[in-house]
């Protein structure tokens, strides 16, 4: 019987670096499309011309939401890693790994990275992420 995707137990890697204390991630696609409408493309029995799509582009991106860790020695090395990837604009493997242990591997860049604060709360980090290319990840493969 099927059963409802939890987050908790959720990680998030980046080069192979847990970023800690992710609250939220979200994985998106868009499709561009073009208008392909020739003048036979007419709705039957008018001149009214129907509307023609194809697809020309599929986009992808990943947002990662969390709270800011540190210690003693500095922030958390994932979310350093994360923040580090995304100042530098350099390629880097993202890991989604749910409870159940089936994801995908996501290779990209950080288009955006941004930590905020204030006094009525922690601070907290979120990540947008542009997907090159995917990989399906299968517990035990």
């Amino acid at each position: 019987m099927a059963g409802e995707i939890k987050f908790a137990g959720t990680v998030i890697e980046i080069d192979d670096e847990v970023v800690a204390k992710v609250t939220s991630f979200e994985r998106s696609v868009s499709i561009s499309e073009e208008d392909v409408t020739g003048s036979e493309d007419v709705i039957a029995g008018t001149d009214v011309l129907q509307q023609q799509f194809v697809a020309v582009a599929v986009g992808e991106t990943a947002t990662i939401e969390g709270i800011a860790v540190e210690d003693e020695a500095g922030p958390d090395a994932g979310q350093s890693a994360l923040a580090e990837a995304a100042e530098s604009g350099i390629q880097v493997v993202l890991k989604h790994t749910r409870n159940s242990g089936y994801g995908k591997q996501l290779t990209g860049f950080f288009t955006a990275y941004s930590e905020n604060g204030s006094t009525s709360g922690v601070y907290r980090f979120s990540g947008t992420f542009r997907v090159n290319s995917k990989t399906e990840i299968v517990p035990g493969s």
